[in-house]
């Protein structure tokens, strides 16, 4: 294929230069398609620029599939097996005309066999093949696929079998049937968003759970005789033993895609029916999005609070919350904010979520005593201006940190606390003295992801008077209006899609910094905390609701009442 203008974006944007150009032409006999994939393979140009120039030059818009937002009822309407032979897949519907991403959009004969089985108007748009090839992979994965694979396993005849040898359990792990279904399943988890999978040993089945936007929900039910497959075949994937039933077992694994790979995380231990299995989806490697402070969803004058903590140039920041609150992303978005040529970052993680070029990331390593305190310690000898603690755990890590924040550095660190204000008094429960407390902090932020609701059926309703008094002061006259999520097809009938988060942050004054060196009671803490314009999680999030991007009831899930 012959595309002159790809050729002369190229040195228009001096990508390449004339001379490039003609080397490419005579390598690849003036195949300009061809020079494309040379030009992504060999890296060092940004792919997404290459696809833009390419869509630019033929006419079309260019999308990054990892990044775009797929409409399940549209992808039904066109076969895989069509989706396949042309490289092609349906992303959504706008005003009767599908959008389709396909890496040849003049392929006149695809789009007459799109039009004609989708029933509808077709846009084409360029991706490129391999992401097209991934798309296709985990985007018609179903529940019905897996059910006729499950078919297959269950003709195999190991299943049934309660008595199994260790040369059985190996044939049984490398059978084809079994090793397609366990990737149908965590493939359907990618493609429904899951951060975990969990496959649990009942007493008459085996249950798999998803956990989308931080709930758990029922998705596939098996039988009980499928349990020792799945756990053999999930083990020789992490390495780990498939003989051993009777203790727990960790391990890390990676599903090849033909574009990229997915880590997982696999966990199993023994229940009284047999082992449960957890999948923890790691995400795509080195494919992470770092959204900007301005992209965390916090409200104006708590992005201006934030910011004027961390342009502060010693101190300690924290962030609290639980587990998969979204703790780490906040912080990389400060690291990101932070992260200039003048500025030495170092950062000790357990484990590198994020990689962030220009930072000097170390990952924690307790089989060669490479710990946070060892870490810490050494990085004081590394001229740090910003260090990154992944969590604070002890109190020699907590001392550390302290003593760094006092001696001229800016300190980011996160911690398992119900609440931005139960951050101080923590650090003076696990023994670090309160002299010192008091004069490292600079500020806490806690936060809390609740499920936002799904746009395509966002509905608003007004609560009755008694939920209005609950939550507000109100004089029966203003009209309220909270929102919800009917449930349709795009978001699996749960009335949400993908999460926001809420946030509290604490300012330490001089006031409360006096508070604390005198190891006031955290309920006073509190008090003086509001009276300088303190604002809760519960408060945010109410803010939230209103605005309509989440519900009563997920406030009600994710924050206690405000005393």
């Amino acid at each position: 294929m012959k595309n002159q203008n790809f050729m002369n974006f190229l040195v228009l944007k001096k990508i390449l230069t004339e001379d490039d150009v003609k080397k490419l032409r005579i390598e690849y006999s003036d195949d300009t398609y061809e020079i494309l994939k040379h030009l992504k393979k060999k890296g060092g140009i940004d792919k997404n620029i290459l696809g833009k120039l390419w869509g630019d030059s033929i006419g079309v818009s260019y999308v990054e599939l990892s990044k775009t937002l797929f409409q399940p009822s549209i992808i039904k309407k066109l076969p895989q097996d069509l989706a396949k032979k042309h490289k092609m897949i349906p992303l959504y519907e706008i005003e009767g005309t599908v959008t389709i991403a396909t890496a040849n959009p003049m392929n006149l004969d695809a789009i007459k066999d799109a039009e004609s089985l989708i029933g509808k108007k077709v846009s084409m748009i360029f991706s490129f093949p391999e992401e097209i090839e991934d798309s296709i992979e985990v985007q018609y994965q179903s529940k019905e696929a897996i059910s006729g694979l499950m078919n297959n396993i269950m003709e195999n005849a190991f299943a049934g079998s309660d008595k199994i040898t260790p040369e059985e359990l190996k044939a049984m792990a490398g059978d084809k049937a079994l090793v397609e279904f366990c990737r149908a399943i965590m493939l359907l988890g990618i493609k429904e968003k899951a951060s975990d999978i969990h496959i649990e040993s009942q007493e008459k089945l085996v249950r798999i759970r998803f956990r989308v936007d931080g709930v758990l929900n029922d998705r596939i039910k098996l039988s009980s005789e499928l349990i020792s497959p799945i756990a053999s075949c999930m083990k020789v994937m992490a390495g780990l033993d498939i003989t051993e039933k009777r203790r727990p077992q960790d391990g890390r694994f990676s599903l090849d895609l033909s574009n990229r790979s997915i880590d997982f995380r696999f966990s199993s231990i023994p229940t009284i029916h047999g082992e449960k299995m957890v999948l923890r989806i790691l995400g795509q490697a080195g494919k992470q999005h770092i959204p900007t402070v301005e992209q965390l969803g916090l409200s104006q004058k708590n992005i201006d609070i934030l910011k004027k903590i961390i342009d502060t140039p010693n101190g300690v920041f924290f962030v609290t919350g639980p587990t998969g609150s979204g703790k780490t992303t906040t912080l990389f978005s400060v690291l990101q904010h932070l992260n200039e040529p003048e500025v030495n970052i170092m950062t000790a993680e357990d484990p590198v979520e994020y990689k962030l070029p220009g930072v000097n990331q170390v990952q924690i390593n307790p089989g060669v005593e490479l710990n946070f305190a060892s870490i810490l310690r050494s990085f004081l000898r590394q001229d740090p201006d910003v260090i990154l603690i992944g969590e604070i755990r002890d109190l020699e890590t907590a001392k550390i940190a302290s003593q760094a924040a006092l001696t001229g550095h800016l300190v980011l660190a996160t911690m398992h606390t119900n609440n931005s204000l139960q951050a101080v008094t923590r650090l003076v429960e696990i023994g670090v003295e309160p002299f010192l407390v008091a004069p490292s902090i600079i500020g806490v932020m806690a936060q809390r992801l609740v499920r936002q609701i799904c746009p395509k059926c966002k509905e608003s309703y007004e609560p009755d008077p008694s939920e209005i008094e609950r939550y507000f002061i109100w004089n029966g006259q203003k009209k309220v209006t909270f929102y919800k999520g009917k449930g349709c097809l795009d978001c699996n009938h749960t009335g949400y899609t993908g999460r926001v988060a809420i946030h509290e942050i604490f300012i330490m004054t001089e006031e409360i910094r006096s508070m604390v060196a005198k190891n006031v009671s955290i309920i006073e803490i509190e008090k003086k905390a509001k009276q300088s314009g303190f604002e809760t999680l519960r408060y945010d999030g109410l803010k939230k609701v209103l605005r309509g991007l989440t519900t009563i009831d997920e406030l009600e899930r994710v924050t206690a009442a405000d005393m």
